[in-house]
């Protein structure tokens, strides 16, 4: 067990020397996922990876995340949308089919 645990802060401490980026996810999430499916909370995970570390925003269209996570168009809607009335995100589009401003918001 103390191998496993060692590894564990070998590891952390190298990707922290490294600069590796990183997405915090607070323990309140905890209470959010229940009410997420399996999908939105991938997806969130990967926009929180994908987005700028102060501002929370990352730009990708439905369709670039379709081909991402190779599924559907609709999917991708369903998932943002779980993850939009669930108050993690926001999304703004600027034109029909394009790229959109997600902006990552915070939660209790």
């Amino acid at each position: 067990m103390e191998d496993i645990q060692n590894k564990f802060s070998v590891w952390r401490k190298i990707q922290y020397d490294n600069k590796v980026g990183f997405f915090p996810i607070f323990s309140d999430f905890s209470k959010k996922i229940p009410k997420l499916s399996t999908g939105a909370i991938s997806l969130y995970v990967f926009l929180g990876l994908k987005s700028n570390y102060k501002t929370g925003t990352s730009f990708y269209s439905i369709n670039k995340l379709s081909i991402i996570f190779d599924k559907s168009p609709r999917t991708i809607s369903i998932w943002i949308k779980n993850l939009e009335d669930n108050g993690l995100i926001y999304r703004e589009q600027k034109r029909k089919n394009g790229v959109s401003v997600t902006y990552l918001l915070p939660y209790k």
